[in-house]
This record gives C-alpha cells, sequence and structure tokens, in this order.
C-alpha cells in the first residue's frame, strides 16, 4: 500500500480528519465546518412512468456543508464499518470511520474546489448537477469495499445515464501537483499522461460491457459535470466503477482515486 494511504486510512481510523467542506472562505462570520448526518432525506429518487415504462434518477438535496455517515457500527470490514446506503431502488457501497468518509461512496454536500488533501470531501463543481448534493468516491485499488451501486432484491434496470466529474482532491493534484503534503507523491503531470474512470454493468456479477471517461487527459482535466450514456451496459444488477492513471509506482497509484458522479438515471426492468 503507497505509504501516503497507509497513512491516510490510518489517520481516519484513529479519528483525526477533519473535513474540509467551506462554502465560501472569504465571509469570517460563517460557520464554514462540515457536519456529518446520520439520516437521509425521504424525497432522494427522481421517479418518473411514462407509457407504462418507470424511470429512475437517483438524487438528492443536503443542507449545505454537509456529508452522510451511517450509523451501524455492528459490521466491520477492515478499517472501516459497512453500512451500505439503501434508497430504493439503488443501494450504494459505503462504509465509514467515526470521524470521516472510508470508502465506496457517500452523498456530500460539500463545496470547497480550493483545498487540496484527502479531507477535502468536495467535487470540483463545488455543487451537483441540479441540487447541491453529489456521490463522492474512495475507489484504491486497495479498498476492501468497491465503488458500487446495486439493485433492492437483485433487480434487474436498463442503465441509462450518468454525470461524472473530478473531485477537488485529485483535480488540485493533477493540475498543480499538490495532493495536500509537504512533498507531494504525485507527479508533475504531463500532456502524455491520463486519468481514467472506467464504468462496468453487471449482470448477476458476469460483466455487460464498460465505458471509460477521461477525468483528465493531459492538461485537459474535466472540471464540469460531464453526461455519459450508459445504455451500452444492458440490463444490469449492478454498476462499478473504477479509476487508473499513468501516474503510479512500486505502491500503485499515485493519483488520488477519488471521483464524484451524479443523476444516475435507470429503467425498470421490463422484458418478458
Amino acid at each position: 500500500m503507497k505509504k501516503f494511504y497507509s497513512f491516510a486510512l490510518l489517520a481516519l481510523t484513529m479519528g483525526f480528519v477533519f473535513v474540509s467542506c467551506d462554502k465560501d472562505k472569504d465571509d469570517p462570520q460563517e460557520d464554514k465546518s462540515a457536519k456529518a448526518i446520520h439520516s437521509l432525506p425521504v424525497s432522494s429518487i427522481d421517479a418518473v412512468t411514462v407509457d407504462n415504462v418507470k424511470s429512475y434518477t437517483l438524487s438528492l438535496s443536503l443542507k449545505d456543508n454537509q456529508y452522510y455517515l451511517a450509523t451501524d457500527t455492528t459490521n466491520k470490514v477492515g478499517y472501516y464499518f459497512k453500512d451500505n446506503i439503501e434508497i430504493a431502488p439503488f443501494i450504494i457501497n459505503h462504509t465509514f470511520s467515526a470521524s470521516g468518509f472510508g470508502e465506496g461512496f457517500t452523498f456530500s454536500s460539500c463545496s470547497d474546489a480550493t483545498t487540496p488533501g484527502y479531507t477535502n470531501l468536495s467535487a470540483i463543481t463545488k455543487k451537483g448537477v441540479s441540487t447541491n448534493t453529489y456521490l463522492i468516491s474512495n475507489s484504491g485499488a486497495w479498498n476492501t469495499t468497491p465503488s458500487e451501486i446495486s439493485f433492492v432484491e437483485g433487480k434487474s434496470f436498463l442503465a441509462k445515464e450518468i454525470y461524472v466529474t473530478n473531485a477537488t482532491y485529485a483535480y488540485l493534484a493533477i493540475k498543480d501537483q499538490n495532493d495536500g503534503n509537504q512533498s507531494p507523491l504525485v507527479k508533475q503531470w504531463t500532456d502524455d499522461d491520463e486519468f481514467i474512470l472506467t464504468i462496468t454493468g453487471y449482470s448477476n456479477g458476469q460483466p455487460t460491457g464498460s465505458i471509460e471517461i477521461s477525468l483528465a487527459d493531459g492538461m485537459d482535466i474535466l472540471n464540469t459535470w460531464k453526461k455519459v450514456d450508459l445504455s451500452e451496459l444492458g440490463y444490469v444488477t449492478s454498476i462499478g466503477f473504477s479509476v487508473s492513471s499513468t501516474d503510479t509506482g512500486d505502491w500503485g497509484m499515485n493519483t488520488p482515486a477519488y471521483f464524484c458522479i451524479d443523476q444516475l438515471k435507470v429503467v425498470e426492468h421490463t422484458r418478458e
């Protein structure tokens, strides 16, 4: 395991993480501390029925500068407690420590586009596509919890579309060689480097197809929400997300394995 991320995991486990999610850094009177929440709003799914076909869009709106932590501490996996987020029909992989986000996905309305490092759970866009909230992922290859979204009761849905963008952590590490460390572990990015998000569909564990999205192609670094057509994945029972980078070392990928998604849309399985 790469030394920096080993330290990050240790810091999370021992309760040393203070998440920076400041909405505005120029107002000294504003309470800028991020707050963890432990319950999600009920109205978090946009469900639409047209011609007897029902589609679901995963969308959520939290108060500003909040991130979601579940509460179940009975199921411990590695350094973290596993408590998936279920917002029917979606099941979102999520693990957490008592003091901060761990692995998989979590909801965030943090809006800090300037602070480097793993304590910043913000999208570079500072907000979601249509609300202030989005999903942020820690998707390192060494993680015990994969970044995955599945469906209740193992149901099958037709994947339609999703929006993706960079997390502030990865964006600043690539753009400015600033990963929050005094001696950065990331390299100076060049025009030949790439940071790729791969989205893979699965039907009962068998891949249905994969789509690659460029989060950074040289110095062309994604800093807006990009709409991605998922229809070639077909009918899926789960969708997996992983990242890869040309900046790798003896301990694996140096680029922070963080990215953000929003507005995942699926259509109810209606095949006979």
